[in-house]
């Protein structure tokens, strides 16, 4: 019997994981969500009685450290895995690149404050009002959501100049999952970050905006891929991340992943 926490569980890949990790009886899954009103995560929950709904928000400290306590109230005190997946951006000045950000300090800490209140500062929150229940756990793994958008290779090798807020918050989770990976290796606790891979995430329609975005970075993506024909879908992305996640050890502690279990195809 394993359990699992994961933030940002109400869409997208959050919601991923907790659908196929609950499809196992003999799995705990914590649902961490801002509003476990949301219809989309409520529904879920309510079809598999091992999932449990809890509020917490990354970006309160306070917040996170209450939805710790409650975790701790179902599964006993302990916990397997930790994975931190909630994500953030500013979407309307994802376009900009680096020598467009504006000589306006209240504008630019706008551009930065959304990935980085969820992936730096809410990825230190998330971990360590949940480090006394991983101490306590088996497995003791914590998984950080990240992205190849914020690896330097990928960055020149497709030319990919803009989302600088984005990809400078996902290169500062890598390394912040480095320093937890060294301090808590003595402990037996693997950190990883973990790259799901280029996912559809998109509800609804998609406006010819989106589209057109999605086929000029497909064109730059293929600069490194040529035989990459688009995105995956979040069934597949989290399928193999799990895989990831369960063959996770000490010798891949403080590395960034792809969902391929590799430092290489991130698509």
């Amino acid at each position: 019997m394993s359990s699992y926490a994961i933030t940002g569980a109400s869409k997208g890949i959050g919601r991923e994981f907790v659908r196929q990790l609950a499809t196992d009886p003999n799995n705990t899954v914590l649902a961490i969500v801002r509003n476990p009103g949301s219809p989309d995560i409520s529904e879920l929950a309510s079809q598999y009685p091992n999932v449990h709904l809890i509020a917490g928000d990354v970006r309160d400290p306070k917040s996170i450290l209450n939805t710790a306590s409650s975790a701790a109230a179902v599964t006993g005190g302990k916990l397997d895995v930790l994975i931190h997946n909630s994500n953030a951006v500013d979407a309307a000045t994802m376009s900009l690149n680096p020598s467009q950000i504006p000589f306006d300090s209240e504008a630019t800490r706008a551009i930065f404050e959304p990935p980085f209140s969820t992936a730096i500062y809410g990825g230190l929150w998330a971990t360590n009002a949940f480090l006394p229940l991983i101490q306590k756990g088996t497995q003791k793994k914590i998984v950080h959501i990240t992205s190849a958008m914020g690896d330097v290779d990928l960055i020149l090798g497709s030319g990919i100049s803009y989302a600088v807020a984005y990809s400078v918050a996902k290169a500062g989770m890598n390394i912040q999952v480095a320093k937890y990976a060294a301090e808590l290796a003595p402990q037996g606790i693997k950190v990883i970050g973990l790259s799901p891979g280029w996912v559809d995430t998109w509800e609804g329609e998609k406006s010819a905006a989106v589209v057109e975005g999605e086929n000029f970075m497909l064109k730059q993506f293929q600069s490194i891929v040529p035989s990459l024909e688009g995105q995956i879908q979040p069934g597949e992305s989290v399928s193999k991340a799990i895989k990831v996640i369960e063959n996770m050890d000490i010798k891949s502690s403080g590395l960034m992943l792809s969902h391929n279990g590799d430092r290489e195809n991130w698509f």
